[in-house]
């Protein structure tokens, strides 16, 4: 599947929008059920939802469809304020690529929220985008689903409008309600065991090869640089990654954070050196698997004292393969 880069927006008619068709409509006028949300993690209590989603729409004999944003709207309504972004548990490109590989799901709409969605009433909303665009018929949503401007609209809405709307209750796993705030603060603690628990998987970042300074490669370490532009990962540190490109998967050391010994921190970045592997891979896509946590990203006082630190890193990654193999 052809996944947007979470850079790039796609301009339809006033605002932002992707539709990415996972299967085909059996048929001209078939039923469209659909959720709507961030989802960011994709955690298990979205799981809880899409699968309901797929029941009902089968059930139905409707389509099922999952509404989800680029520049999700609290990160849109930071950058307006000024303040710090949220930190984001998954770019775009794995949220799409975990929910296409579900089979859960016939249709994934990215909507790319800015200024034009930010002032749209609900009423506005609903009909340019739910009744117009994606013709919707039924939608299951969380019962403090709010939307349009302000946040202003409720379930209630979507029903006056003739939306047949289900409210989701959400399911809990191991007596704890899942939900992307607990992932962040999980993650802010490195506690990647509960993560993976929560999550069904590790965390993962998907994003294009980028030139970075070239700096490590001078010093024999060479490195590859995944685009985030204004994301705000999650996690930040020095990590043991499996790497995927092209098929291949490969052992690393990746670096997630801002770089504060060589750079002004003005960007993130993720940053990995693969284990043993000195090939130019530039302009490709790259999957980061994040497996274990082995320190803080620190700012050191020379690069001397940085790259004799990146070695036992690398030495470290060494032995937790040699202990998982």
């Amino acid at each position: 599947m052809n996944v947007p880069h979470s850079c790039v927006g796609f301009f339809i008619a006033r605002v932002y929008m992707l539709r990415l068709k996972i299967t085909e409509a059996k048929q001209k006028q078939q039923k469209t059920i659909a959720t709507i949300g961030n989802f960011d993690g994709m955690h298990r209590g979205h799981w809880q939802l899409i699968e309901k989603l797929n029941a009902v729409a089968k059930a139905e004999n409707a389509r099922s469809m999952v509404i989800t944003f680029d520049t999700l709207p609290h990160e849109y309504f930071a950058d307006q304020s000024g303040t710090i972004r949220t930190p984001r548990i998954s770019l775009l490109r794995d949220k799409v690529m975990i929910l296409a590989e579900s089979k859960l799901i016939d249709e994934i709409v990215v909507l790319h929220f800015n200024a034009s969605m930010a002032k749209l009433s609900p009423d506005e909303f609903i009909e340019d985008y739910l009744e117009e665009k994606l013709k919707i018929d039924q939608m299951i949503v969380g019962h403090d689903f709010r939307f349009g401007a302000k946040a202003r609209g409720t379930i209630a809405d979507l029903i006056r409008h003739g939306i047949v709307t289900d409210e989701f209750t959400e399911v809990k796993h191991n007596q704890i309600r899942v939900s992307s705030s607990l992932i962040r603060e999980l993650a802010s603690e490195q506690q990647l065991g509960l993560i993976r628990d929560y999550l069904g998987r590790n965390i993962r970042y998907s994003s294009r090869i980028v030139r970075g300074n070239q700096l490590a490669r001078k010093f024999g370490m060479p490195t590859i640089n995944l685009n985030l532009c204004k994301i705000r990962p999650v996690l930040w540190g020095i990590y043991v990654s499996y790497v995927y490109i092209d098929g291949v998967r490969y052992n690393g050391v990746t670096n997630i954070g801002k770089n504060p010994t060589v750079s002004e921190g003005k960007v993130y970045k993720i940053e990995t050196h693969l284990l043993d592997v000195n090939t130019d891979l530039y302009g490709k896509i790259a999957t980061v698997e994040i497996l274990e946590y082995l320190r803080p990203e620190l700012k050191f006082d020379d690069l001397d004292s940085l790259f004799k630190q990146m070695y036992k890193d690398m030495d470290d990654a060494r032995e937790f393969f040699v202990r998982a193999n």
